[in-house]
């Protein structure tokens, strides 16, 4: 009964009473030691002194909180917690109104919840009784009808032959047909009647009772409503704040009241704002400058270039003569030679591919295998397969353990892939694992926020840690590869990182691409990006501070591999809620080391390439950014990658999944599915140049090419 108490709430806000939302936040005055008895509960804050007193504040934890201060009449003071867009209407669409730095103190007077039902969905002090999540008849009307209609709508007494107290006689309406017109009260009899006070006719609805029911037929007369709108698609109406307002005309467009991100907001405290100590604990952290990173190589002197400049520096400044235009991906020029099998297109009834000509496919260890994800896959020189274990991403499943960064199921497994002998785990109880790799005798891998090896037969070393994760996404920072005396990782970020839309900065701001980058590495410097760190450095000095950035714009670098000529290549799995008509960053990338600028090699991150964030493309010159090899469509989400025939091999884990590869197709670069699976999460080249996969269902399989048509 979410709205029926919800309502009844709003109609006695004005009394002594604790605000109990449906999203559940209530705020109790604390108990005396000396009193006999407890205070009576009362609201979440009291208004502001009028007279220059003391405002009595309630400090706030969550929008939850936030929401249970509006409810009671009460503005919101939050802080910025990223420089953040602001819009002129709730939806990322809305017209660019500006920006509000990180830090600021804004004043809200509504909150506004995105859906398909109720796009625009708000609650706020004017009107309180909007819904922000979608109702539903059976725990928000029937108890309405139930009370104030069943004397003569009712099944035992159906006046008309309408009963309106269970939901499929009322949706199938009376004697005069039809009384609910899904979405469209004004065509509904059931409203017109309600409206008008002609029924019920015991009395008429209060306010409350009548929006509630119009609003459950607006949003489509649905039997169950909806859950509570999540933070992440909440919007504040600010009142206040410092806005560096744009030049842009909004007015013709909507109009100019100020919209921002509900995400990109820390609630502070109701009633009124939070005095100078206070505020100190709602302002962002910043983050590490990246100048403190220590370089890991001794800079090469670079040229002047034509202009004068020296590109030593790192100071891109946006010119033409710094930043290049991209190299168009053609299939020669990255190396990829082999052709396209010219594959029949996979059937849904046919989920392994095999045989569809090309390559055969076989699996291993079905029974160890069954009840693990498989997330990580590399090789010993000596035919060893290490298999990074998790909990299936698959079936039913505990969901807490997703949460929990230590589980039984986490381990490595050892197998022998020549002789098929002498499966064992080690590093039971691990977190998770998402990459690995095997240089120099010893296992390296990369687990939830660190990276560490196993000398072979020995035990675990940890040899940096700080690397950006959060909550069930600890796994951020991704893969690992060796190649000539580095370890690169893909290190990923820890938001979707689009839900302040495209970024154009404001006079004196960093450049888009920092912004952008930023945001979606939650402030950590060594987050949505390619980083790396001189292996024999690493090694000898175990700190996070060895590493250094390699490349930019990348939201969620997964797959990461080295080809033959010394080559990165990495996936990246892309933003998840970005309009159509945006490149999302579902891409396959290369990153040469040998053309890195002296700058890059010295650790200036301002000097190293970026790989064309979506936050940053759709308002600014796209002339400086470094080509993908292939753009996939959104949402496809790639993962892990490897070389091998000659080419790359990558996997899908969204749209349209499974194993692919890219193919020389007259010159262009092309993808083509060559098994059908889902979700093939890890991909690795075993040492005879077979190529084996690991799937989030403890799937492990070895493809080979010669199979017949």
């Amino acid at each position: 009964m979410r709205y029926r108490s919800l309502s009844r709430l709003f109609s006695a806000i004005s009394l002594p009473i604790c605000a109990v939302l449906f999203l559940g936040a209530c705020v109790l005055q604390p108990i005396r030691p000396d009193s006999p008895e407890p205070e009576p509960p009362r609201p979440p804050a009291a208004h502001p002194d009028a007279l220059g007193g003391v405002a009595d504040i309630a400090l706030l934890n969550g929008m939850d909180d936030a929401l249970a201060c509006l409810a009671g009449g009460h503005p919101v003071f939050a802080v910025v917690q990223q420089n953040a867009n602001v819009r002129n209407r709730p939806q990322q669409e809305g017209c660019h109104l500006g920006r509000v730095r990180a830090g600021v103190l804004v004043r809200v007077d509504a909150i506004f919840g995105q859906g398909e039902a109720f796009p625009f969905a708000a609650l706020n002090r004017s009107s309180p009784w909007i819904p922000i999540s979608t109702p539903g008849f059976e725990e928000d009307v029937q108890p309405i009808f139930e009370e104030d209609c069943g004397a003569c709508h009712s099944s035992t007494v159906k006046q008309g032959e309408l009963q309106v107290t269970e939901y499929d006689p009322l949706m199938s309406g009376g004697q005069s047909g039809s009384v609910v017109t899904p979405g469209d009260p004004e065509a509904s009899i059931l409203w017109t009647q309600i409206r008008s006070n002609a029924m019920p006719l015991v009395g008429e609805l209060s306010d409350d009772d009548k929006a509630l029911i119009y609003n459950w037929i607006a949003a489509g007369a649905a039997r169950q409503g909806g859950e509570p709108v999540p933070a992440s698609s909440m919007w504040l109406r600010l009142e206040g704040g410092e806005i560096n307002w744009a030049s842009h005309n909004c007015a013709e467009d909507g109009g100019t009241v100020p919209y921002i991100s509900a995400q990109l907001t820390l609630p502070a405290s109701c009633a009124a704002a939070p005095d100078a100590g206070q505020l100190a604990a709602y302002l962002p952290v910043e983050p590490t400058p990246t100048a403190a990173l220590t370089p890991v190589s001794t800079p090469t002197p670079a040229q002047p270039s034509e202009n004068g400049s020296n590109a030593a520096d790192g100071n891109t400044g946006g010119t033409e003569e710094v930043r290049s235009s991209p190299a168009a991906a053609t299939a020669a020029g990255k190396g990829i030679r082999v052709a396209p099998l010219n594959l029949a297109a996979p059937s849904e009834s046919d989920p392994w591919l095999v045989p569809q000509g090309g390559f055969c496919a076989e699996q291993f260890l079905a029974q160890e295998l069954q009840g693990h994800s498989i997330t990580a896959l590399t090789f010993a020189p000596d035919g060893r397969l290490f298999i990074a274990l998790d909990v299936p991403a698959t079936g039913d499943f505990d969901p807490n353990t997703q949460f929990d960064p230590y589980s039984a199921v986490r381990s490595i497994a050892i197998w022998h892939s020549v002789s098929k002998d002498s499966y064992y785990e080690i590093l039971r109880e691990s977190s998770r694992v998402t990459g690995m790799a095997w240089h120099g005798g010893a296992l390296y891998l990369n687990r939830a926020g660190e990276v560490g090896r196993i000398a072979d037969g020995g035990g675990y070393e940890l040899l940096a840690h700080g690397f950006a994760v959060a909550g069930h996404l600890y796994h951020a920072n991704n893969g690992l590869v060796i190649s000539d005396g580095w370890v690169y990782i893909s290190a990923g970020g820890v938001r979707d990182g689009y839900s302040d839309g495209i970024i154009v900065p404001a006079d004196g701001e960093q450049p888009a691409e920092t912004l952008a980058t930023n945001i979606a590495a939650g402030g950590n410097q060594f987050g949505a990006r390619i980083i790396r760190a001189r292996l024999d450095r690493l090694l000898a000095e175990r700190t996070i501070g060895v590493f250094q950035t390699a490349a930019r714009g990348v939201r969620n670098p997964y797959g990461i591999t080295a080809d033959p000529r010394g080559r990165i290549w990495f996936t990246d799995n892309g933003a998840t809620n970005v309009p159509g008509d945006y490149n999302a960053g579902d891409e396959i990338e290369l990153l040469d080391p040998g053309t890195l600028s002296a700058g890059a090699v010295a650790g200036d991150v301002n000097a190293t390439p970026f790989y064309g964030f979506p936050m940053v493309l759709g308002g600014v010159n796209k002339d400086w950014w470094t080509a993908p090899v292939l753009i996939l469509p959104n949402s496809t989400a790639p993962t892990g990658l490897t070389w091998a025939y000659d080419t790359i091999f990558f996997a899908l884990y969204g749209r349209n999944p499974g194993l692919y590869r890219l193919a020389n197709a007259g010159g262009s670069i092309i993808a083509e599915r060559i098994m059908h699976n889902w979700p093939v999460q890890a991909v690795a080249t075993a040492p005879d140049g077979a190529i084996w996969i690991g799937t989030g269902s403890g799937g492990l399989f070895r493809l080979v090419p010669g199979c017949p048509r």
